[in-house]
């Protein structure tokens, strides 16, 4: 249990690039939410955070990027229904174990049979179920996870209170030093305002 709650907490300690993935879905003409998650509508591990989104002609192998906007903004748009075209926005609603993609406009029925959009997320990190189960990270994490897992056990097996700060200390410095090393290196630009 207490290493299940430990994967839980580290899920949204930062955005990993080991743990993203990318699901490919079809649309359906003048649908805008699709449920996503193992047995939904979109049946993939649901995401945790949203990272990019476009759309690929299925004839043309064009690319249109999708803009990611906030629950908020979805809201604000016209009615789904109300607009059809070619999707341009997306938001992402997390649920427990599942979570709902909606895109604007809806698409129509010829957008729907020429287009698919590409999800690139953050999946869950897996549970473990059996005590064959493998940690679902790269190498480099296992000493933080270690060290953080005895600070929670630490209590239960009645470690001193001064023992439990220094191994509270040294989980900190070891999940420190990896927090960043799974992050993605890119340029940033910045062009003046004309």
């Amino acid at each position: 249990v207490s290493l299940n709650t430990l994967v839980a907490y580290l899920r949204g300690k930062s955005l990993p690039l080991w743990a993203r993935k990318t699901f490919t879905m079809a649309l359906t003409a003048g649908v805008a939410e699709y449920e996503i998650g193992v047995g939904k509508t979109l049946n993939t591990p649901y995401p945790l955070k949203m990272i990019q989104a476009y759309s690929e002609g299925i004839i043309t192998n064009s690319r249109i990027p999708i803009d990611i906007i906030s629950d908020r903004e979805y809201n604000l748009m016209p009615w789904p229904n109300t607009a059809a075209g070619q999707p341009v926005q997306l938001a992402y609603q997390p649920k427990v174990n599942s979570g709902v993609v909606k895109i604007w406009p809806a698409p129509t029925a010829q957008i729907a049979s020429q287009y698919k959009i590409t999800l690139i997320y953050q999946r869950p990190f897996e549970y473990f179920s059996a005590g064959t189960d493998t940690l679902d990270m790269p190498e480099e994490w296992y000493l933080p996870v270690i060290y953080k897992l005895a600070v929670l056990l630490a209590p239960e097996w009645g470690v001193p209170l001064e023992d439990r700060r220094m191994l509270m200390a040294e989980a900190k410095e070891y999940l420190d030093m990896i927090d960043g090393f799974g992050q993605e290196e890119a340029s940033i630009y910045f062009t003046p305002n004309r």
